[in-house]
């Protein structure tokens, strides 16, 4: 139903409830038809909401039930005839199945009912379990007297234990059977109405548990609202309670309160008893001294002032680093010749130095990189750089070989 059907449902029930009243407390013979009937009785006369027979207007099963369930107000609503429904799934199910092949529109309308037949479930099953839940949270139910409390709980756990009966007939494959493999089917029935009374079956063994557990609640206030009553009418008589009974039972200490013990006390010894004195005393003196705290001794706050004298360290010179000699060459040669001077040419040149031309130009390198950090420090860059000589790359790789490094003049605004 669209939003306009039910508006238009609604607008007829306000504008005949008066009469709609009548039809639903008539008896067998109904309620005579009007002369002349209004659009709205009409339409809820061709809807089959209201019965026309022989002139005479009778409730349909629909609308009385639909009464009862609106004007219940208590946990005795009417259970939902499960096997009825699951009666008109199955032959929804076959239905849809033999219309696969006729039309389109014809199978959509199956499915359809099918859809609103598990819509029908799934609500009731909700609102079986909202109802039970709804009487608990009540605090056993509406009664006022006991009897009719206990009858309440005893009712709501045989209708509940009814329901699970159903609802325990209904297993998987019996619903998967229904299916045939259909998608559309399987969605509707496993994953949507199974899963609703797999929760459902949960949930009403937890309601059962809970009402069982409510019932005998009541029964044990019951016990001791009767008994406080009988004490209180006992004593109305003007009778008094005799202790001495009481106190001779085997439970007597559970009735009587211990007399509650100072912190401390006083010692009286016989002033006569010289016997009693002497043991008085001597149980004193084997009494164990009291503890005290010893106090703590730092050794270093007891010892004399000593006056340290600070040694005074060696200062050596450090080594002269092994390229800055080198360096200063190759940086003579520069100023002299203004042209670029190469250090692998350099190193060769002299080459009795022991050390590979790789070692050389890796700390000639390192020296470098020295020298500029000491220069940022200050703030004033040096006016030769170190530029090194690169590989040719070959194909397919991208690594890049120092093969030589030359130290040149820095032009205008170049970095290094």
């Amino acid at each position: 139903m669209k939003e306009e059907n039910w508006r238009e449902f609604g607008a007829h029930l306000v504008a005949n409830a008066a009469i709609i009243e009548d039809i639903c407390q008539a008896d067998e013979e109904g309620v005579p038809k009007p002369e002349k009937m209004t659009a709205g009785l009409s339409w809820l006369v061709s809807q089959r909401l209201i019965d026309d027979c022989d002139g005479s207007l009778h409730p349909s099963s629909m609308l009385l039930d639909l009464g009862s369930r609106i004007g219940a107000q208590r946990f005795e609503l009417s259970a939902p005839d499960l096997q009825e429904l699951l009666i008109r799934i199955e032959h929804g199910c076959v239905r849809f199945h033999s219309s696969k092949e006729r039309s389109p529109s014809e199978l959509d309308r199956e499915l359809q009912q099918v859809r609103l037949s598990v819509r029908q479930v799934v609500t009731h099953l909700r609102d079986e379990h909202r109802a039970a839940t709804d009487f608990i949270e009540a605090r056993y139910g509406y009664s006022s007297r006991f009897k009719d409390r206990l009858r309440d709980i005893d009712s709501a756990v045989k209708r509940l234990g009814r329901l699970s009966e159903k609802l325990m007939a209904i297993d998987r494959n019996r619903l998967s059977d229904w299916c045939r493999e259909d998608r559309s089917l399987r969605r509707l029935l496993l994953s949507s109405l199974y899963e609703s009374i797999d929760r459902c079956k949960t949930g009403i063994r937890d309601l059962i548990d809970r009402l069982n557990q409510l019932g005998t609640t009541m029964r044990q206030r019951n016990h001791y609202r009767r008994m406080a009553q009988s004490v209180f009418s006992w004593l109305q008589d003007g009778n008094n309670p005799d202790l001495d009974d009481i106190l001779e039972h085997v439970d007597a200490e559970n009735w009587i309160r211990a007399a509650r013990l100072p912190n401390s006390a006083y010692l009286f010894p016989p002033v006569e008893d010289e016997k009693a004195i002497q043991e008085m005393s001597a149980l004193i003196q084997a009494m164990p001294l009291p503890k005290v705290r010893k106090s703590f001794h730092d050794p270093l706050l007891s010892r004399e002032p000593i006056k340290v004298i600070p040694a005074v360290p060696e200062v050596e010179d450090a080594p002269e680093p092994f390229v800055e000699p080198h360096f200063h060459r190759m940086l003579a040669a520069l100023k002299r010749d203004l042209s670029p001077q190469s250090a692998l040419a350099y190193w060769d040149d002299i080459a009795d130095e022991g050390f590979r031309s790789a070692i050389w130009l890796y700390a000639l390198d390192a020296y470098y990189l020295t020298l500029l950090a000491d220069a940022a420090r200050v703030g004033k860059m040096p006016r030769f750089m170190l530029a090194p000589v690169l590989a040719p790359s070959h194909e397919g790789f991208d690594n890049k070989v120092v093969v030589d490094l030359v130290l040149r003049l820095r032009k205008n605004g170049e970095r290094s």
